[in-house]
């Protein structure tokens, strides 16, 4: 099995315009198939619960906010305390996505073969 070449996966990630009318192809789920799922039954704070937590999980930061963003204690003033400049903004979409699935309790929105 050939592993795959992380720098071309890095480029490809984000190598897709914002078109809405692009087709679902790509090397990541929200890009591909699976990136056609409808965000239902979620309301805005919801979303922005996601966002604040997705920022927590694409930063290397403490164990105590990693774990009051998995048990719902996390403080929106939490994100001050953050380190911004050293985000992967890949990583955040992707953890905004994952974060999402989950609220909507459907992740992992994987095709059962």
């Amino acid at each position: 099995m050939c592993e795959p070449n992380l720098g071309e996966m890095i480029t490809s990630l984000g190598d897709h315009t914002t078109d809405s009318d692009r087709p679902f192809v790509g090397n990541h789920w929200f890009q591909d198939e699976r990136g056609k799922t409808e965000v239902k039954g979620i309301c805005f704070r919801d979303l922005a619960d996601c966002i604040v937590k997705a920022f927590v999980d694409s930063v290397e930061t403490n164990d105590e906010l990693k774990k009051r963003s998995n048990d719902g204690t996390l403080n929106y003033n939490d994100l001050y305390t953050l380190d911004l400049s050293a985000i992967d903004p890949i990583a955040l979409l992707l953890n905004v996505c994952c974060r999402v699935e989950k609220t909507m309790g459907i992740y992992p929105n994987i095709k059962k073969e």
